[in-house]
């Protein structure tokens, strides 16, 4: 059993779902149930049997692998292994020890300083970071997870009003919630997993929601920086405690810490401490990060460097323009050429004609096109590759 759960009050509740909860007690015989046979391989639901699989992987002291890929056998140096989203290339197996885990749970405790007393709301996926590390953060801080079956808006409402006091969301899930307050008696509400579009963090803080812009990624275990709590309203987030960041000559954020996974499935342990992301960042005078976007979307054309999320936050200021998505697509003459799609009730020619108004013509999209539903990975964020597919087929 992992010391940091065996330690917890047996009497505080641990997981809450559909109106039953389990205590510590209950939790701790559940996992040691499960402990003799916990499954090499899963892709868990967001169900509390799910829940109790992952922990008594990760206490057997064997490997618990979470993701799609049944092919991934090889020996590991793991606890546990993560797959990346998969929504701007393949998905990659994370390895992830024990250390790197109680590191992230200590850093996000310390940083935000939730304990015994707090119940995080968890609706994202357990085969993801975002869902897996809501588990061991509270697992280890000795607090409550309140488990629902997947994100629906008005559910999920309904329990940051009513008992949750921490809460994950990416971009799309706040915005649906915004309209369905008041909310009171939460703590923190971490906004992470892809670009918040402007005015969105404004927006929740002007209704009362006490909103933290994070960054993280798998190979970290989840969030390396957040906005500290109490702090002004901003799109930067802090480093947490045992975090160094810095910035690469080409604009790419570095992460040491002992969070840092040593490496992928089927690899080498890396042997720089310092971990080069794929996102580009700068940091501020005060320490702060902030993102810029991902080096591995930026769209080469005709020489120019287009980031696509700067153009997709032009287009979501168009009043019909819900969403959007931009990627690069080859072209003979150009070598890429920027292609979008959006959601919302606007004509794409009258989109195209404001855009131009507002951005350099080469970061314009060449086409654009409406759909009912940008395609999104688990987490919601926007899937590129099948955006990058879809415009393909459109334009054949």
């Amino acid at each position: 059993m992992i010391e940091w759960f065996r330690r917890a009050d047996p009497n505080r509740p641990f997981l809450i779902w559909e109106g039953r909860t389990w205590s510590y007690r209950d939790a701790r015989a559940e996992v040691e149930r499960r402990m003799a046979t916990a499954p090499l391989l899963s892709m868990p639901t967001l169900t509390p049997a799910s829940v109790f699989d992952v922990l008594a992987g990760v206490a057997s002291g064997g490997v618990t692998v979470v993701g799609p890929d049944p092919e991934t056998t090889a020996p590991y140096q793991a606890d546990l292994v993560v797959f990346t989203s998969g929504t701007s290339g393949p998905p990659k197996g994370v390895r992830l020890t024990r250390s790197n885990l109680e590191a992230a749970a200590r850093a996000s405790v310390e940083h935000l300083g939730h304990g015994p007393g707090d119940v995080w709301l968890l609706a994202m996926p357990l085969h993801h970071v975002g869902g897996l590390s809501i588990v061991i953060r509270q697992a280890y801080s000795g607090g409550a997870v309140l488990l629902q079956p997947g994100f629906e808006a008005e559910r999920f409402a309904a329990a940051m009003r009513g008992g949750a006091t921490m809460v994950s969301v990416v971009p799309t899930m706040l915005r649906r919630l915004l309209g369905m307050g008041p909310f009171h008696g939460l703590r923190a509400v971490l906004v992470g997993g892809g670009p918040i579009p402007d005015g969105l963090l404004e927006d929740a803080a002007a209704i009362g929601l006490p909103v933290l812009p994070t960054y993280g990624m798998t190979e970290t275990f989840g969030q390396v920086a957040t906005l500290r709590p109490g702090s002004p309203l901003e799109r930067e987030a802090h480093p947490l405690p045992g975090i160094e960041l810095r910035i690469e000559g080409d604009g790419r954020i570095a992460v040491r810490g002992d969070q840092v996974s040593p490496g992928y499935v089927g690899e080498p342990d890396r042997t720089d401490p310092w971990f080069v992301t794929s996102d580009l960042g700068a940091i501020e005078a005060d320490g702060a990060l902030r993102v810029i976007g991902r080096a591995d979307a930026v769209i080469v054309t005709g020489g120019e460097n287009v980031n696509p999320e700067q153009v997709e936050a032009v287009l979501r200021e168009h009043e019909g323009v819900v969403d959007a998505c931009v990627v690069g697509v080859d072209d003979d003459e150009w070598g890429q050429v920027v292609v979008g799609v959006f959601e919302g009730g606007a004509e794409a020619a009258n989109v195209l004609r404001w855009a131009a108004e507002r951005m350099p013509a080469h970061m314009v999209p060449k086409r654009l096109e409406r759909m009912e539903r940008i395609p999104r990975g688990a987490i919601g964020k926007a899937d590129r590759q099948a955006v990058a597919r879809s415009v393909l087929s459109e334009g054949d």
